[in-house]
């Protein structure tokens, strides 16, 4: 009987864990909704600014340099939010700089070249 609790009780574990991911994606994807939105008003500004520089009136070159850095700064902010949000999926994929063993490989004790497709 005790087994299973324990087997419900890792179970209930399982889920709160995924419940979570799911939860810490969802943050994830709003704030990501939210730099994507800023980086597009910022880059419409931009335009707004270019455009009246082209037409002859007036521009400071600190306001096209502010723009500039803004969406700078909303592009690394959404690489940093990429980078999060692929560290929840629990399908991430990871590269390492050495290949693992494969099942050959195991049996032979031999490394296994990669293969590029």
């Amino acid at each position: 009987m005790a087994g299973l609790f324990d087997r419900l009780n890792q179970e209930l574990d399982g889920f709160g864990k995924r419940a979570q991911n799911a939860l810490d994606e969802g943050r994830l994807q709003l704030e990501r909704f939210r730099v994507q939105r800023q980086r597009d008003e910022s880059a419409r500004q931009l335009g707004y600014l270019v455009h009246r520089k082209e037409k002859g009136t007036a521009v400071d070159a600190l306001e096209i340099d502010a723009w500039l850095r803004r969406i700078d700064s909303a592009n690394e902010n959404l690489e940093r939010i990429e980078r999060a949000i692929a560290a929840t999926r629990p399908d991430a994929v990871t590269v390492s700089e050495t290949p693992g063993p494969t099942p050959e490989s195991a049996e032979t004790a031999q490394t296994a070249e990669a293969e590029v497709k």
